[in-house]
């Protein structure tokens, strides 16, 4: 577990304690880093990893688009306590797609298999919170893994220190 200071939520700043996790894919011959933060209630947040090439390379973002061809994570509609109707999520499964400035596009995944409890939408008003606040304001989603697949779940993304050794290995093969 690491402690994590919040920016600004409801005008003060508050500490949550919360576990650190990483999911790296590799697509298109490219790193494409996300990062998992998870509570102790099971509630993941996914977001962009400080790894990714939107943050590493400050690409400018002029849209993030919650729906495609085929999917679109808007229509999430749920009700109760078990959150009934909530769309199930693989962990491959597109959460997002992000336009660049220079025309790249980046589809951003859900990461753990689980239900879409909601999706960032002022990322669509304010797109460039993605790489200005990636892990607080700029987060993608809130997914909350299925009671029965959440060690499961968390065994497949890597851990802080894991994810760090991962990372000095790409510096010295590149």
């Amino acid at each position: 577990m690491k402690l994590f200071c919040l920016e600004e939520v409801n005008a003060c700043a508050m500490t949550v304690d919360i576990g650190y996790a990483m999911a790296m894919t590799m697509l298109n011959n490219k790193y494409e880093d996300q990062l998992v933060l998870t509570h102790s209630n099971r509630v993941c947040v996914v977001c962009v990893a400080n790894s990714h090439p939107l943050i590493e390379q400050k690409k400018s973002v002029t849209s993030v688009s919650f729906g495609e061809e085929g999917w679109n994570r808007l229509d999430n509609k749920f009700s109760g306590k078990s959150k009934r109707g909530a769309q199930w999520l693989d962990c491959k499964a597109p959460l997002c797609e992000v336009t660049c400035s220079d025309g790249t596009k980046y589809t951003l995944v859900c990461c753990v298999k689980g239900q879409l409890i909601e999706v960032n939408e002022n990322l669509q008003k304010t797109p460039q919170l993605l790489i200005d606040k990636p892990h607080g304001e700029g987060y993608l989603a809130v997914i909350l893994p299925g009671l029965k697949w959440f060690e499961h779940e968390m065994k497949q993304l890597k851990s802080e220190e894991d994810y760090q050794n991962e990372l000095e290995k790409r510096l010295h093969n590149s």
